[in-house]
């Protein structure tokens, strides 16, 4: 999966909170800029070149929507990270977190408690 831009990624903010929207929609969010239509046009269609967004066709224009979802999008930016700066390690980026933010080990292990009851909760 290609990497998005600043841009690109709050366009698809846009469309994992509102859902399907034309163009002409998504410009309406941009109101504080002047953000031509034909910018943000040529801005989508990359998006769903790059896989990120599909569109649905309705006579002469399209309604764009996420191909992908917001978890996966995370899960996906993450690991790209996790890969290139933590030698693939997730331990490597957990050590860096305890060192920077500086964990208590009780911190710690109500962290590690929490996650566990996360897997065992139901959803």
């Amino acid at each position: 999966m290609k990497k998005l831009t600043q841009k690109e990624e709050e366009i698809m903010n846009f469309f994992w909170e509102k859902g399907p929207m034309f163009v002409k929609e998504l410009k309406e969010f941009y109101t504080d800029q002047k953000l031509h239509y034909n910018t943000l046009s040529t801005m989508v269609r990359a998006l769903e070149e790059k896989g990120y967004i599909d569109h649905e066709q309705f006579g002469n224009t399209h309604r764009y929507f996420a191909a992908i979802t917001k978890e996966d999008y995370r899960k996906n930016t993450l690991g790209s990270v996790v890969n290139k700066y933590f030698n693939n390690s997730y331990k490597n980026v957990v050590s860096l977190f305890v060192e920077e933010q500086n964990l208590s080990l009780d911190e710690l292990r109500k962290l590690i408690d929490d996650i566990e009851n996360s897997k065992n909760d139901p959803k």
